[in-house]
């Protein structure tokens, strides 16, 4: 994925200019970051935001010592500890990269001057907290009303890459299941 193209799904997203586009990204740096990095430990406070333009991120809980992945980002994604960010607190989760992934980042005074500089920003952000929310309200419900197999299949039907990029453990904590659940889930949607 190029940054034209992050430019142009961003523009047509939400209208704002490609012009403008090109400016904001303009105050991102790229980097391009190991697989397997942490970028955020809970107890630290996010001071950058991602915009993902190959690889994959992984957010992710430590409770009773058990790592519980809460959501994964792949390309095209913003991506980042939203809440300690915004707030300037600390996380209460980590951020760590899947895959070797190459990113536009900026930190948080930055992004902030973005507001001033842009204020077609209010824009952009307010339509990435709206995919954001609605994305993560589908999680949500479905951790309440779907079966662990229901579950699987949405993440079959809706973003099948993560069924291949991410590891099976790291899936089965996102699905709520052990490993071993997981294989037997799989086992029988294979068979059907």
């Amino acid at each position: 994925m190029t940054a034209a193209y992050v430019i142009n799904a961003i523009h047509q997203m939400t209208g704002i200019s490609e012009g403008d586009l090109a400016s904001i990204l303009e105050k991102f740096e790229s980097k391009t970051i190991k697989k397997n990095t942490s970028l955020l430990s809970d107890g630290d406070t996010a001071r950058e935001i991602y915009l993902i333009l190959s690889g994959c991120i992984r957010l992710f809980y430590i409770k009773d010592g058990a790592d519980i992945s809460a959501y994964f980002f792949t390309e095209g994604m913003f991506a980042g500890a939203y809440d300690s960010f915004v707030s300037q607190q600390p996380s209460r989760h980590s951020i760590e990269t899947v895959e070797e992934c190459k990113l536009l980042v900026i930190n948080y005074k930055e992004f902030q001057k973005l507001y001033v500089t842009f204020p077609v920003m209010n824009e952009l952000v307010r339509k990435v907290i709206e995919e954001r929310f609605v994305s993560l309200h589908q999680l949500f419900t479905s951790q309440i009303l779907d079966s662990p197999e229901e579950r699987y299949l949405n993440l079959q039907k809706h973003r099948p890459d993560l069924l291949q990029r991410i590891p099976q453990h790291q899936i089965a904590t996102f699905l709520g299941v052990t490993p071993e659940s997981l294989s037997r889930i799989r086992n029988r949607v294979a068979k059907k």
